[in-house]
């Protein structure tokens, strides 16, 4: 399929099989889940399609069942370990050009961070060096101080002594002090301002200096490291700037709750590790979701509010029926009466109470919709909140309709069959009648009903929750499910 590279992985790193397909499209794209998931691992993995070194420092000591397998618009490519030659075979041709920034170990970021480096840094003196690009120092400034002119001093070694002279097998950046011209190495900032600048620096000699080209993707494994929340959504920002100049592809893989929430769900790839040894890829998935084995629990995806238990009900097994929980977390909470509801949904909005990129909803019975647009709509009230209704007026009434003031016949039965054995249904409403109850609400109703029920060793709950899958199985909610989908989104 165009845009989509398919990767396999079978024997590398303690992963039995991983398998999944990556979208190519312009944006960024977040390769999560917990230590040992195989994060780096597909990462590294994709990385050898341009960059096949690091399937030997990487993968070296694979077994001799490793392999991995690529597919890009019908082009494949297997690499698999030669046991015998203790080496990797590349069968096939894929085209993908890209770059990799790794993690700790391996990667550019971190080949001449070592002791040497800075004793030979200390002997760098300013006319080594050359000012740096205007594209480091304004991004750099931007990400991690909210100021593009912070690091006007900065200066870049001249490539043509950094080996020459001091052994570097990159061009170390340098910080000239504005107060004495004291010179601080790059290997001396922040472990922050160090890792970002091999970053910008990659980004601008790889893809700002050389002509656009198709089908290229950038890999950041552990792109979070050492960097502040604040500078990390600067960091998203800039990244999200450059793929859709450029017309690329960023994955990173992370830990960050902060940088994924900055994410599109459909853009986020967990990665699930099971005792098999197997990695199930989950994509689309919701941030709270994606986080909660990572990272202390920190709230819903979406919070549904709903009038009563009874509602609730009824959104649940919608959730079920419509597999609207997968990938995501969605709390229902009953709130008392649909004005209480209104009034909390608009608390909740007007206190930021449930923080950056939750979602909430106020699902109502459905009786009370034409009230909702005369008393708040009309009048200009609750236009910043997402209010949905039941697609029946209430369980009380939907029951009383259904079975006493315009008798649906097939309901009635099977209705009856279904939950009246000892105590006909017949003779629960002939009793109902004869009290003359000129309710109109259905909870007189609702509770005779509940009490024949449940005097045949039928637990209440039980009881609700059966009625409530029926009316899902019966009744036509895709247009509510719809909402709720896109309350999430």
């Amino acid at each position: 399929m165009k845009d989509k590279l398919k990767i396999g992985i079978e024997g590398i790193r303690g992963i039995k099989s991983l398998n999944l397909e990556l979208n190519l499209k312009p944006g960024i794209y977040a390769i999560t889940g917990k230590n040992a998931s195989g994060k780096s691992t597909l990462i590294a993995s994709l990385a050898s399609i341009f960059y096949r070194k690091i399937l030997l420092t990487y993968f070296q000591n694979s077994p001799s069942n490793a392999k991995i397998e690529y597919e890009l618009e019908g082009n494949k490519m297997l690499a698999s370990k030669n046991s015998e030659q203790k080496k990797w075979d590349f069968n096939g041709d894929l085209m993908l050009n890209g770059f990799y920034e790794g993690s700790i170990i391996h990667g550019n970021r971190f080949r001449d961070t070592n002791y040497s480096a800075l004793y030979e840094a200390a002997r760098v003196q300013k006319h080594h060096l050359t000012p740096a690009e205007n594209f480091i120092k304004d991004n750099l400034g931007v990400i991690l101080q909210d100021n593009g002119n912070h690091y006007e001093n900065l200066y870049r070694l001249k490539a043509k002594e950094a080996f020459s002279l001091f052994k570097f097998r990159g061009s170390p950046y340098f910080v000239e002090n504005s107060d004495d011209g004291h010179l601080i190495s790059q290997f001396s900032l922040s472990t922050g301002e160090n890792l970002l600048i091999s970053l910008l620096h990659s980004i601008h000699f790889q893809l700002i200096k050389k002509p656009q080209r198709d089908h290229y993707i950038v890999l950041l494994d552990e792109i979070e490291l050492a960097l502040h929340p604040q500078a990390l959504v600067r960091l998203v920002k800039f990244l999200g700037q450059i793929s859709r100049e450029r017309n690329i592809a960023i994955y990173f893989s992370t830990h960050s709750v902060d940088l994924i929430r900055q994410i599109s769900p459909h853009n986020i790839y967990y990665l699930h590790k099971h005792i098999d040894k197997t990695v199930e890829v989950i994509n689309p998935c919701y941030p709270s979701y994606a986080t909660k084995n990572i990272s202390l629990f920190d709230g819903y995806d979406l919070l549904v509010l709903v009038e009563d238990n009874l509602a609730r009900k009824l959104i649940e097994w919608m959730q079920r029926k419509h597999d609207l929980d997968a990938s995501k977390l969605i709390h229902v909470i009953p709130s008392g009466g649909w004005e209480n509801t209104l009034t909390l949904h608009s608390e909740i909005i007007d206190s930021e109470i449930l923080g950056y990129s939750k979602s909430v909803i106020s699902i109502l019975d459905g009786d009370v919709e034409t009230l909702f647009k005369t008393n708040y709509l009309d009048k200009g009230k609750c236009k910043n909140i997402n209010v949905s209704f039941l697609p029946i007026p209430s369980l009380e009434k939907f029951l009383l309709e259904k079975l006493v003031k315009n008798v649906d016949h097939k309901f009635f039965r099977h209705f009856g069959d279904s939950f009246f054995k000892k105590k006909s249904l017949e003779n629960i409403i002939n009793d109902y009648v004869k009290k003359q109850n000129n309710k109109n609400d259905g909870k007189a109703l609702f509770a005779d009903l509940v009490s024949s029920a449940t005097s045949v060793n039928r637990p209440e709950e039980e009881f609700v929750s059966m009625v409530c899958n029926y009316i899902i199985e019966t009744e036509d909610h895709s247009k509510l499910a719809d909402r709720i989908k896109r309350a999430l989104n």
